[in-house]
């Protein structure tokens, strides 16, 4: 594994920016939007789904009128989307993501092979008869038709993923009980529709209350890896399944983590199958590093030693490293460095 430096950071102010990466340089930001009333938060943050031909759709969340972040889960912030046709230059004027709730949240963002993009959300319309539970509901950015609700009983802050198979979209997520187990859940949206939802894992987490933590997913086509953390038992771990047949089945988990993860976990899949995950690990007495590590999953299922690709923070202002695959050797990883102002950092990483 090579690190080859440090690419250049970026202070951003309370806006949306998109920045493009040619030949190992950032092009200039280029402005998505801004504007006065925005949720600014530590792990719902703004996402951006890229397409072919330089079609990109970002969301981010706005404050409800007369309300403030304080107010969460009351109502009191929703998304909004822009898109763009010449990869980020212009951007259309924002609209929101649903017109059919007032709390929504944690918005994720899946290209479909048709052109169309799905949009997957927490939801809290249903909370005050729902026993206390948001919900987890679907539709494709500016469709007109109704949501659909997809789980009835889902984690109040967990980040949420899709990924394409060639079975369709399958999706995770942290569920939630009613006598408090949060464990990772999986749906499927195949031929229209959507599945019943099912356990990841039967990892048994009772904890009473949001540890915003949510799972990955990272499809290849019939492969598809999928990473989350648990602290079920009071032993904190980040574990990893692979899967061969579009998520149908999963091999065995497989423990990621050097003994204190904080989680905050990503994944993806080279051309050859190996998969590559990043998580956050807290500092050890026993003289390990904290920071942001990577390891790796051979086709064959052999875990490679884990390495320490930055130090990093494991206070919130630290946020959630993000990689992608650049080419068949080459991950990209980003993440937040505490600073004044708080900067975004790249870091081009070779896989030996």
């Amino acid at each position: 594994l090579r690190r080859e430096g440090q690419l250049p950071t970026f202070d951003f102010a309370p806006r949306d920016h998109v920045a493009l990466l040619e030949q190992n340089r950032w092009a200039d930001a280029q402005l998505i939007a801004q504007g006065k009333g925005w949720m600014v938060n530590w792990a719902d943050f703004p996402v951006l789904a890229a397409q072919a031909r330089g079609r990109l759709t970002a969301v981010w969340s706005v404050n409800a009128a007369n309300s403030s972040a304080a107010a969460h889960h009351g109502g009191s912030y929703h998304p909004e989307f822009s898109t763009s046709h010449d990869g980020g230059v212009t951007w259309s004027a924002p609209r929101r993501v649903t017109t059919q709730s007032e709390s929504v949240e944690f918005v994720a963002l899946q290209p479909m092979p048709d052109g169309r993009v799905l949009a997957l959300w927490l939801d809290s319309r249903h909370r005050a008869t729902n026993g206390d539970r948001q919900s987890l509901y679907a539709n494709f950015i500016g469709a007109e038709g109704p949501d659909v609700l997809v789980d009835d009983a889902v984690c109040d802050c967990c980040q949420i993923t899709m990924a394409v198979t060639p079975a369709g979209v399958v999706a995770a997520y942290r569920g939630r009980t009613t006598d408090e187990v949060r464990d990772i859940r999986l749906v499927e949206y195949r031929a229209g529709q959507w599945t019943k939802p099912r356990s990841l894992q039967d990892d048994q987490w009772h904890i009473a209350g949001c540890p915003v933590n949510g799972p990955q997913l990272f499809a290849r086509g019939r492969q598809l890896v999928a990473t989350w953390f648990t602290a079920a038992h009071n032993q904190p771990q980040v574990l990893t399944k692979i899967s061969s047949d579009s998520g149908a089945t999963f091999g065995p988990s497989l423990r990621l983590d050097l003994g204190k993860p904080q989680g905050r976990v990503d994944n993806l899949l080279l051309a050859d199958g190996t998969a590559v995950i990043t998580w956050l690990e807290t500092g050890a007495a026993d003289g390990k590093i904290g920071g942001i590590y990577l390891r790796t999953v051979s086709p064959n299922g052999q875990l490679a030693e884990p390495q320490l690709l930055a130090a990093a923070t494991d206070a919130r202002a630290g946020g959630f490293p993000r990689s992608t695959v650049v080419d068949a050797k080459r991950v990209l990883l980003a993440y937040t460095l505490e600073a004044e102002p708080t900067r975004v950092s790249t870091q081009m990483v070779t896989l030996d």
